[in-house]
């Protein structure tokens, strides 16, 4: 690894203190070898600024978003201005990242500046790709792993991470204006859009919502096989995200699938129990069937 300069390095400070204040981060963080540890920092940087443009930001998001962006096309040439880009920029070289993975992760949030809903799950899937999949792109590049299999079991995992943000956040994402339930789903289970902005967690919400759960739960078993294909530290992060992922799913069907009724939490009493479950449970091995997703 080359030595670094002091400034860079207080770039990759800058980075890792924007990341301070999100705990679940910092726990996972502390899994990754000390040599990578300042480049997932700005990896997480970027995709925390990005974001909180797109979901916190009081002013124009848009034009907020297209100067991050030309931003991050000066840190591409080498002419980054801002700390975090400086600290990416770096990272971006040393490791050949995929300059998509990042342009895709703003045109993510673009969208939902632009679109209320989503037609069908398929819809929802794309949006995935870009506000997901390119993240577990990013930390598989940092470990050296760029072959299709991995990438498409990672594709699997993150694509569940977001859905189940999604399912848990159904009111916070109303009073934003999003709905990313899909509408042929939401008609499939009788499910009108009024009855979603009335916050009453009926029955065929709570069917409607059951039915998604389990197909996330289906996409996290697909992707549990990338476990079993890379090094023990990336293997104990990623079955830390997946068990934390399905134990909000837990939280969702244990109040009925009733998305109203509470955002659905892990405990400090489940994360230690994540944790310890991350360190002794048997990753599926390579070539095990799991529940096939259409796409």
């Amino acid at each position: 690894m080359r030595t670094m300069a002091p400034s860079l390095w207080q770039d990759y400070l800058a980075c890792r203190a924007a990341t301070h204040h999100y705990e679940n981060f910092n726990v996972v963080s502390l899994l990754v070898p000390t040599g990578l540890r300042p480049h997932f920092w700005a990896i997480y940087a970027y995709c925390r600024t990005v974001d909180d443009l797109g979901d916190e930001y009081a002013g124009d998001r848009m034009a907020a978003l297209s100067e991050l962006e030309r931003e991050l096309e000066r840190a591409l040439i080498g002419k980054a201005t801002r700390p975090y880009f400086r600290a990416l920029q770096d990272t971006i070289q040393r490791f050949e990242l995929p300059s998509s993975a990042f342009f895709r992760l703003i045109e993510a949030n673009r969208r939902d500046q632009q679109t209320q809903g989503y037609r069908t799950f398929h819809e929802v899937l794309e949006y995935c790709s870009y506000s997901a999949e390119p993240v577990g792109h990013l930390v598989l590049a940092l470990f050296g792993f760029r072959d299709a299999e991995r990438l498409a079991l990672s594709d699997a995992t993150t694509t569940a991470l977001q859905l189940t943000n999604f399912w848990q956040d159904v009111e916070r994402d109303l009073d934003r204006g999003r709905i990313y339930l899909p509408a042929e789903d939401c008609e499939r289970f009788g499910v009108a859009r009024g009855m979603l902005a009335s916050r009453h967690g009926s029955q065929a919400v709570r069917d409607l919502m059951a039915f998604e759960v389990e197909r996330t739960r289906a996409l996290f078993a697909q992707g549990a096989r990338l476990e079993s294909m890379v090094p023990v530290r990336l293997r104990l992060q990623l079955r830390l995200y997946r068990l934390g992922g399905e134990t909000i799913l837990d939280a969702l069907s244990a109040q009925a699938f009733d998305p109203f009724q509470g955002r659905p939490e892990v405990s400090r009493r489940q994360k230690l129990g994540i944790v310890w479950r991350a360190l002794w449970q048997r990753a599926p091995v390579q070539g095990s069937e799991s529940p096939a997703i259409r796409r």
